[in-house]
């Protein structure tokens, strides 16, 4: 029955997986929520409506920005390609 090569392999690899798990670190203990505790408060600073408005239409320019370059881009390509099917149709 030789196959003592293979059986020793298939057991020096259980041996190092077992020994890996003992290394990592669980979820319960590098989250701190998981305790009973009760829930986690952040410490965050409070924002005036003032900057919340600047901010919302920042924000909104912003991703009208966008909006518009994605819709010329998309426009372009289309002529584009509208213009090829037509030069080789």
């Amino acid at each position: 029955m030789g196959f003592g090569g293979a059986a020793q392999a298939m057991i020096t690899s259980l041996k190092n997986n077992r020994n890996l798990l003992s290394k990592r670190k669980s979820l319960k203990d590098s989250m701190g929520s998981f305790e009973k505790r009760g829930p986690v408060i952040f410490k965050t600073k409070n924002a005036s409506p003032v900057v919340l408005k600047r901010l919302r239409t920042r924000l909104k320019e912003e991703n009208r920005r966008v909006n518009i370059k994605q819709i010329v881009a998309l426009s372009l390509f289309l002529i584009l390609l509208v213009s090829v099917f037509y030069y080789y149709l």
